[in-house]
């Protein structure tokens, strides 16, 4: 072979070369994508690791309802569809009541309450102050403050001097955590409501006009968790939310302060097997329900159900999943998710 035949080989095997890896790149690059595209619609099944073996029971406040008959009107005519298993997160306790005790009273007088507590019940201390006419409750075995100022009483707070507006609002409730070291980053980045209140009479009521309100609160939702919300026994109201009235005086502005400590472990969890859909339709219609909001109605329409997780009442060391009920008229309804053979 001469040396011209041997150069047009050897271009030529170059050339074809070239092109066959190029195309074997492709290829693989091509299959990759097709494979993560399938993986990503087929994830793989891992079945529930039920780690922290059997649950105990959601705790849910007593109450005396009504039965009701149920009719499910929900989007597009159709039962929805969930996981058939959902994650079970780690609430972290205090280790003991007198460590617990003592950060406590670091807090109180962050917000101002330097007298000695008295224990009122067995964990639940009372911290007053007595010029103001503030008293805080502490309760040291799940991390709960109450701060209640006699604002129904207080003549001085019917004329609304100085009413914040939303983004105020919440710029002075976030500010009066952050004093307290209680402006957690779950509730940094959880959403904000703001709702108007009139004070009258003794009593407190909504109000949908800034103009006719004396009073706002700000209720902060923590961050969503795996997707879900965080809901707590009272529907309509937040386990954090501070009450700001339209007083100038510093010390009559922040009126009623609700604190409920909830140390969620966002990375330590076990998923579990959950109720379908039609299973706690089933509850919904034999009764195992727990109402959020009640009416009175005996025929409810429910309009919406998806999954949620539910801010424990009692104390436990779990957050678990909890399937919620939306229906005419503000009717919402609770039904723990998780199966009941894993539930003591």
């Amino acid at each position: 072979m001469s040396l011209t035949q041997t150069a047009y080989t050897s271009r030529k095997i170059i050339k074809f070369g070239g092109i066959g890896l190029i195309t074997i790149s492709l290829l693989w690059s091509f299959s990759k994508v097709l494979y993560k595209a399938y993986t990503v619609a087929n994830p793989p099944y891992y079945p529930p690791t039920v780690a922290y073996g059997v649950l105990p029971k959601i705790t849910f406040t007593e109450q005396k309802v009504d039965s009701k008959t149920f009719t499910f009107e929900l989007p597009n005519d159709e039962i929805p569809t969930f996981s058939d298993q959902s994650r079970v997160y780690i609430i972290y306790r205090p280790n003991t009541t007198f460590l617990a005790l003592e950060e406590d009273k670091k807090t109180a007088a962050s917000f101002g309450f330097e007298m000695k507590p008295v224990e009122v019940k067995p964990g639940i201390y009372e911290f007053r102050d007595d010029v103001l006419n503030k008293i805080l409750t502490v309760n040291v075995l799940d991390g709960d403050f109450k701060m209640r100022y006699p604002y129904l009483t207080d003549q001085l707070l019917l004329v609304s001097e100085e009413l914040p507006t939303k983004d105020k609002a919440i710029e002075l409730a976030s500010n009066f955590l952050s004093q307290g070291n209680k402006l957690t980053d779950d509730l940094i980045n959880g959403q904000k409501r703001v709702t108007y209140w009139k004070i009258q009479n003794g009593a407190i009521s909504a109000t949908e006009s800034q103009s006719q309100a004396n009073a706002v609160r700000v209720d902060l939702f923590r961050k969503d968790l795996n997707d879900l919300k965080l809901l707590s026994s009272n529907y309509d109201k937040t386990s954090v939310s501070i009450l700001i009235s339209g007083s100038k005086t510093q010390s009559r502005k922040i009126i009623e302060f609700n604190f409920k400590d909830i140390n969620i472990d966002r990375e330590s969890f076990a998923t579990y097997p959950i109720k379908t859909a039609q299973e706690a339709i089933n509850s919904m219609n034999s009764g195992s329900y727990w109402t959020a909001v009640n009416v009175e109605n005996k025929e409810v329409v429910i309009r919406k159900m998806y999954l949620a997780y539910f801010e424990p009442n009692a104390l436990t060391n779990y957050l678990q999943p909890i399937f919620v009920f939306e229906g005419d008229n503000g009717f919402v309804a609770y039904v723990p998710a998780i199966k009941s053979e894993y539930l003591k």
